[in-house]
């Protein structure tokens, strides 16, 4: 089949490469305008624009302001393609785009349908506490991420690891259940289960304030908090020094952490520690950082102050006069 893929970032790549070395034609590659990311007006660079330098060269490239618009409708028209494949690229598609093709168009999604619709689905699935993670196909339909499924997989990752390893394993599982749905589609073989619209919930953008840490949550939430707002917005808190509460905070951005009693840690607190405030500071020696939490602790595995270089807790704690009972908070 004739194939028109949009799509702007990386979770795509594995499902463009795996299209391309296909027996399907992939007629065009789409993708949304590069947009101004930075104070100097310098312009940030989408990871399917400079897959075109390499893996992707080749494949006829367009990115219009706006596919749904009149000039948007006329380009897809023009290409006369079978069906659309839609990924991680940041726009829903009009009912009139969705009807130039043949099949329509499926979209591949970071998470098991119908949870987590919306533009951050690995994300919110991770700082929810998810253990099992996975990825969707779906016809598209006019909506957030509510049409029926083709194809689903999934798998229990590590709680070490952070959005940034998940992503990348889910958008490599996710490529070859496109094609079999593809194909499926080709053969008229597709079977498509209605979502339960009842068992949806939503993933919005992460926002740069939500990496804001609360210690009265627990150990746990908090290690999720971590794992999911990487590499964006990360997670942060405003130390205080207990000599001088009123001196200004300074900002420390944190992680990874590790949990009381997880991966070997045998930290146990105290008495005192126990009637620390949330956020204070129950352990500071060596290369260890203790942090009371809702329900425990969490032992900070490295630091970056603001304006600094990420460091370990032990380069830290060497430079910096953290002690026990300053707070972050």
């Amino acid at each position: 089949m004739k194939i028109i893929a949009l799509a702007n970032g990386g979770f795509a790549l594995p499902t463009l490469c795996a299209l391309r070395n296909s027996p399907h034609e992939l007629v065009a590659l789409v993708a949304m305008p590069d947009r101004t990311r930075h104070k100097n007006g310098g312009k940030g660079t989408s990871p399917v624009r400079l897959a075109l330098k390499d893996s992707l060269a080749g494949i006829p490239f367009y990115d219009p302001d706006n596919i749904n618009s009149p000039e948007g409708v006329e380009l897809i028209r023009n290409l006369a393609a079978d069906l659309i494949f839609i990924c991680d690229y940041g726009r829903i598609l009009s009912k009139e785009i969705l009807e130039l093709t043949r099949y329509g168009g499926v979209n591949l999604h970071g998470s098991l349908l119908p949870k987590y619709r919306g533009a951050a689905p690995i994300n919110r699935s991770i700082q929810a506490g998810e253990r099992e993670l996975g990825v969707s196909v779906i016809w598209i339909e006019p909506k957030v991420d509510a049409g029926p499924i083709l194809e689903t997989a999934s798998y229990v990752p590590s709680l070490e690891d952070t959005a940034v390893e998940i992503e990348d394993y889910l958008s490599k599982l996710g490529a070859p259940l496109v094609l079999r749905a593809i194909d499926s589609i080709e053969s008229g073989t597709a079977a498509a289960l209605p979502q339960n619209n009842a068992e949806a919930t939503k993933a919005p953008k992460l926002q740069k304030e939500e990496g804001r840490i609360d210690w009265t949550r627990s150990a746990l939430e908090i290690v999720n908090q971590y794992r999911a707002f990487q590499p964006w917005p990360r997670v942060y808190a405003d130390w205080f020094k207990s000599k001088s509460p009123e001196s200004p905070g300074t900002r420390l951005i944190l992680g990874p952490f590790s949990l009381c009693g997880a991966q070997g840690e045998d930290f146990i607190l105290d008495e005192s520690a126990t009637q620390a405030q949330p956020g204070e500071v129950v352990l500071a020696s060596d290369n260890e950082l203790w942090i009371r939490t809702g329900d425990g602790a969490v032992r900070a595995l490295a630091i970056q102050p603001a304006g600094r270089k990420r460091m370990s807790v032990d380069a830290f704690l060497r430079g910096y006069p953290l002690a026990l009972g300053d707070r972050l908070q």
